[in-house]
Protein backbone atom coordinates (compact mmCIF):
# COMPACT_ATOMS: atom_id res chain seq x y z
CA UNK A 1 0.00 0.00 0.00
CA UNK A 2 1.19 3.47 -0.77
CA UNK A 3 1.26 5.84 2.19
CA UNK A 4 -0.48 8.32 -0.12
CA UNK A 5 -3.77 6.48 0.40
CA UNK A 6 -3.36 6.71 4.17
CA UNK A 7 -2.49 10.38 3.93
CA UNK A 8 -5.63 11.02 1.89
CA UNK A 9 -7.69 9.30 4.58
CA UNK A 10 -5.88 11.11 7.41
CA UNK A 11 -6.68 14.42 5.71
CA UNK A 12 -10.32 13.38 5.39
CA UNK A 13 -10.05 13.12 1.63
CA UNK A 14 -11.31 10.26 -0.48
CA UNK A 15 -9.72 8.59 -3.44
CA UNK A 16 -12.71 9.67 -5.52
CA UNK A 17 -12.00 13.31 -4.59
CA UNK A 18 -8.40 12.87 -5.71
CA UNK A 19 -9.58 11.26 -8.95
CA UNK A 20 -12.05 14.08 -9.55
CA UNK A 21 -9.24 16.61 -9.17
CA UNK A 22 -7.39 14.88 -12.01
CA UNK A 23 -6.10 11.44 -12.80
CA UNK A 24 -2.81 12.84 -14.06
CA UNK A 25 -2.14 14.70 -10.79
CA UNK A 26 -3.09 11.60 -8.80
CA UNK A 27 -0.73 9.51 -10.90
CA UNK A 28 2.09 11.98 -10.36
CA UNK A 29 1.40 11.96 -6.61
CA UNK A 30 1.53 8.15 -6.59
CA UNK A 31 4.88 8.24 -8.41
CA UNK A 32 6.27 10.75 -5.90
CA UNK A 33 5.12 8.51 -3.06
CA UNK A 34 6.71 5.41 -4.63
CA UNK A 35 10.01 7.26 -5.12
CA UNK A 36 10.05 8.74 -1.60
CA UNK A 37 13.04 7.63 0.43
CA UNK A 38 11.19 8.08 3.74
CA UNK A 39 8.05 5.97 3.19
CA UNK A 40 8.77 3.94 6.33
CA UNK A 41 8.59 7.06 8.51
CA UNK A 42 5.32 8.01 6.85
CA UNK A 43 3.84 4.54 7.43
CA UNK A 44 4.86 4.64 11.11
CA UNK A 45 3.39 8.12 11.50
CA UNK A 46 0.11 6.99 9.95
CA UNK A 47 -0.06 3.97 12.27
CA UNK A 48 0.13 6.37 15.24
CA UNK A 49 -2.47 8.62 13.54
CA UNK A 50 -0.15 11.61 13.99
CA UNK A 51 -0.30 11.55 17.79
CA UNK A 52 3.43 12.02 18.24
CA UNK A 53 4.16 15.09 16.20
CA UNK A 54 3.80 16.50 12.72
CA UNK A 55 3.93 14.37 9.60
CA UNK A 56 7.34 13.68 8.15
CA UNK A 57 8.36 15.80 5.20
CA UNK A 58 6.24 14.62 2.31
CA UNK A 59 6.82 15.20 -1.38
CA UNK A 60 3.02 15.31 -1.74
CA UNK A 61 2.35 17.93 0.94
CA UNK A 62 1.44 20.57 -1.65
CA UNK A 63 -0.78 18.14 -3.53
CA UNK A 64 -2.65 17.20 -0.34
CA UNK A 65 -3.11 20.87 0.57
CA UNK A 66 -4.51 21.59 -2.88
CA UNK A 67 -6.95 18.69 -2.57
CA UNK A 68 -8.09 19.92 0.86
CA UNK A 69 -8.60 23.40 -0.56
CA UNK A 70 -10.62 22.02 -3.49
CA UNK A 71 -12.67 19.87 -1.14
CA UNK A 72 -13.49 22.83 1.10
CA UNK A 73 -14.30 25.06 -1.87
CA UNK A 74 -17.01 22.84 -3.24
Amino acid sequence: MLPLLGMLEFNELSLSEAEAAGFRQLGEAAKRCMRCMDRTACIRWLKCRGRYGPAPACPNAGYLEELKWRSNSS
